[in-house]
């Protein structure tokens, strides 16, 4: 993190992102949260005299997001991306998202429907009895009502 006043660096050190206290409006009806960034204490880097505080909140973090998603540099767009597929949950809400697109969103539906239409089906096992894995317990027979629609095929 690299914090400026004019041609000064005030502060240049790694930063440790952690959750701010939500701040209520003043009419009391709704809480905004934040991240607070300060500087990493195990940092390398060269320490400030005092420790400078950042408090972004969800607008200011959406804007960050979306900055880096558009950055001409394909290490921060990755960067961004390797944060969501590290966290499983964020990912299923993505995929989720994706695949469930409202119809407001024509080209996540469009960019879905390519992927799934390449995706190689999963093959048929063999007609053989024979399992392509060999598995702890003896095959079952198929019951009746099966057997006798195996027969009439």
């Amino acid at each position: 993190m690299l914090v400026r006043q004019g041609d000064r660096a005030i502060l240049e050190v790694r930063a440790k992102a952690e959750p701010g206290d939500d701040v209520v409006t003043i009419d009391y009806y709704t809480q905004l949260p934040q991240i607070r960034l300060t500087a990493n204490p195990t940092s390398r880097e060269r320490q400030p005299e005092t420790l400078t505080d950042v408090t972004l909140d969800d607008t200011d973090v959406a804007k960050l997001i979306e900055c880096a998603l558009r950055h001409p540099n394909p290490n921060m767009r990755s960067v961004v991306l390797a944060a969501i597929w590290n966290h499983a949950e964020s990912f299923r809400q993505i995929f989720r998202f994706g695949l469930n697109a409202p119809a407001g969103f024509p080209e996540i539906r469009k960019i879905v429907a390519e992927e799934l239409d390449k995706r190689s089906p999963i093959p048929e096992s063999p007609a053989s009895d024979k399992p392509a894995v060999e598995t702890l317990l003896p095959r079952m027979p198929l019951p009746t009502h099966l057997r006798d629609r195996e027969r009439q095929k």
